[in-house]
């Protein structure tokens, strides 16, 4: 646990708390300091209100959002653990803890797909209290994207006597869009209490009395679900529990297939029944979510409490930006949302950096982020002999996006061909879904090779697949797509040891000739493929693609390494320029040794050297830096020290930065500032919630060996 006392003003812990979070539609936080200081909102930062009162003799009192009817109490402390948000408030009459709880264990696929989270308190009166409720409150803006809309809604009474309010969009918009700064327009929430009721305002029961509004199948817009526990008299503390869940009825879209979210699939449960064993298997839960963070801050202690604040940080945000699914075939499937940075599902370049935290403790995750781009890879309208960048737009696998042929012309010029997607002015209030690309024939110049990033790709696939293998043994996945592996590692050897003018993942700084660090990713990928090689039993082709890996390191050195330092490509001046040789992390936990020591730890010295007040820049191009790959440079030294000197800055960041949304990856050094834009209805682009932030746990990762390549 992680706290910080409101008194003392010493600072905060987190730019945006997590509340209640799931997937990339059910995620809810708060950006403010003080939680009744501001509205709570979801993580692209569009307001998504929730209300918590404390109604007592009379009075009512706020600690959840703003309501200017009701009297704001002082919040003492916020803290945070693995998957709590916590926080206290006094006033005259009483003390309030609650706690917020979104059970998202990676080691727990069914635990962390259910799609309920939690809402606790303890109450301690100060003096005899007569007539208290306690309440929370959801406001009906949950149900829609960006135009209001009529809701319908309705209660049920569980069976231990819960009741569940719920409400939905009347006409459900299912799967009606697939775009990056989205909220889905299909689903239903659940607010549960002793008593849940439709109110017409977040004042309505608590301010002026009498009973809350009946529910009816046709709620007017300007409503709100409530759930309140009552109580007569309070003279001791008293504890409760409320929970929240999001139904979505469909969750993703696999290539002609739609697919309900893997709890549902699993268990054979409907929304109901998942509520009543989150409430009754409450218990059980909490003391997993407990065993976990014991067993994260155990692993976290040598390297003091600015990791583990990093490490909190990102991990509720790392799992619920993906949405765990099984496909017509029983394989699991874990796919992530680029958010906002472009929407797209099961990025590879998304994926490859998110991977330690799964790594760490499921590796079936990573094969399941692997599953969807090794089966796109094999349709007809993908041509390429490297790896696809992603295969749609969450939750559609539809084909990949990235690098679709656009005309810049009105959409009735030149649209003749199904293949040309015109770069139209899409109108923000209007829900979109993409055509079919799967589904198109391989005849079609359906993508630009320039907006392609062949080497990163291929180097990401197959380093996730030879550390998913080494994590856990299991050999299936590249037993099954041997043949698409040794297509990319082939090209890795063609083009992999100096890149050409190409895109990488780090795609907001544009192309790049002759990218040094890029060079290291097809070199330690050509690397991986020989470990799998190994692991399958062929040992010859193991043993050659091993001594490739070596001789392209060795003529890497002598291409760029000048005794002292690196520059940013080949060619380039050491003494100008840098970048952060984030791809050789995986050569330390593969335990490969093809760079060696001494280059390593020179170029962390400079890292620290260049680092300013909120971590190292990226490069040498600009500022800005990537808090992800910040983290992976951390395992090119074996000394603690530096690595704590590394990570001090970016959890400097976390406390200190003034952009109020979920944890960035991409932020300027100097400033703090995220990255982006605010374009022209007033929203902020930049990249927020993004499930790259798995990376911050690669330093456990490689203490913990899990992935060494072992001889045997």
């Amino acid at each position: 646990m992680l706290k910080f006392n409101s008194k003392k003003k010493e600072g905060r812990l987190l730019p945006a708390y997590p509340l209640f979070v799931k997937d990339p539609f059910f995620s809810v936080w708060s950006g403010a300091d003080r939680l009744n200081k501001g509205n709570t909102m979801f993580w692209t930062g569009k307001p998504r209100k929730m209300y918590g009162m404390v109604s007592a003799g009379g009075k009512v009192y706020s600690f959840m959002g703003l309501n200017s009817g009701a009297v704001d109490m002082e919040q003492t402390y916020v803290d945070i653990t693995s998957f709590d948000t916590r926080y206290g408030f006094t006033c005259g009459d009483f003390d309030l803890d609650v706690t917020f709880t979104s059970p998202l264990n990676p080691d727990d696929p069914e635990l962390l797909s259910c799609p309920v989270c939690y809402f606790r308190y303890t109450l301690k009166p100060k003096r005899k209290l007569k007539s208290v409720t306690v309440a929370l409150f959801i406001d009906q803006e949950f149900c829609y994207d960006k135009v209001a809309a009529p809701i319908r809604g309705g209660r049920h009474i569980l069976s231990d006597g819960t009741e569940a309010a719920w409400f939905g969009l009347k006409k459900q918009l299912v799967m009606s869009q697939s775009y990056d700064d989205s909220c889905a327009e299909w689903g239903y929430y659940y607010l549960t209490g002793k008593k849940a009721f439709c109110t017409s305002e977040a004042s309505y029961h608590m301010f002026k009395g009498g009973e809350p509004l009946e529910f009816n199948y046709n709620v007017d817009q300007n409503k709100m679900l409530a759930a309140a526990d009552e109580y007569d008299t309070l003279i001791e503390a008293q504890s409760g529990m409320m929970t929240v869940a999001f139904d979505d009825t469909c969750s993703i879209f696999y290539f002609g297939d739609w697919l309900k979210g893997y709890y549902f699939e699993k268990t054979g449960k409907n929304i109901v029944e998942a509520i009543e064993s989150s409430i009754a298997e409450a218990d059980k839960v909490f003391a997993k979510c407990n065993a976990f963070d014991r067993k994260l801050k155990k692993m976290a202690k040598p390297y003091g409490e600015d990791y583990l604040l990093v490490l909190y940080g990102g991990l509720r945000q790392a799992v619920g930006a993906h949405k765990l699914v099984l496909d017509r075939k029983g394989n699991l499937l874990f796919l992530s949302k680029e958010n906002h940075s472009n929407g797209c599902i099961c990025t590879v370049d998304v994926s490859y950096p998110s991977i330690p935290l799964f790594l760490l403790f499921n590796p079936a995750l990573v094969r399941a982020m692997c599953e969807p781009i090794f089966k796109f890879a094999r349709m007809p309208v993908w041509k390429f002999d490297f790896a696809p960048h992603d295969v749609g737009t969450y939750p559609y696998c539809f084909g990949q996006l990235y690098g679709i042929r656009y005309r810049n012309s009105a959409p009735d010029e030149n649209c003749i061909d199904g293949s040309i997607f015109p770069r139209a002015k899409l109108d923000p209030e209007w829900s979109y879904t993409y055509p079919m690309w799967y589904t198109f024939p391989e005849n079609h110049d359906l993508y630009i090779f320039e907006r392609q990033m062949p080497v990163e790709e291929c180097g990401n696939m197959l380093i996730m697949s030879a550390a998913a293998l080494l994590a856990d043994g299991d050999k299936k996945m590249a037993k099954d797509n041997w043949d698409l592996l040794s297509m990319w590692v082939e090209y890795l050897i063609k083009y992999g040891l100096m890149p050409g003018n190409q895109l990488c993942t780090d795609d907001f700084a544009g192309h790049l000739d002759k990218n040094i660090n890029l060079s290291v990713k097809a070199i330690v990928g050509i690397e991986a493929y020989a470990i799998i090689a190994d692991k399958l039993g062929f040992d010859e082709t193991g043993a050659k693609y091993h001594a490739v890996a070596k001789d392209y390191a060795d003529k890497w050195k002598e291409m760029c390494f000048d005794g002292e330092k690196t520059p940013l490509v080949f060619g380039g001046n050491a003494d100008e320029t840098f970048s952060l040789k984030y791809n050789m992390a995986f050569d330390v936990i593969f335990g490969s040794k093809l760079f060696d020591s001494v280059i390593r730890e020179k170029e962390v010295d400079r890292y620290i050297e260049l680092s300013n007040t909120y971590g190292v820049p990226l490069d040498s191009r600009s500022s800005y830096t990537k808090s992800d790959w910040i983290l992976w440079s951390t395992v090119l030294t074996d000394s603690v020290e530096k690595r704590k000197a590394l990570i001090a800055p970016v959890a400097r960041f976390l406390r200190e930065s003034e952009s109020r949304y979920p944890f960035t990856d991409y932020y300027y050094t100097d400033s703090g500032r995220i990255v982006g834009t605010i374009n022209k209805w007033g929203r902020h682009r930049g990249f927020k919630n993004r499930s790259v932030q798995g990376g911050l746990f690669i330093a456990l990762l490689a203490d913990s060996k899990k992935c060494e390549n072992k001889k045997i």
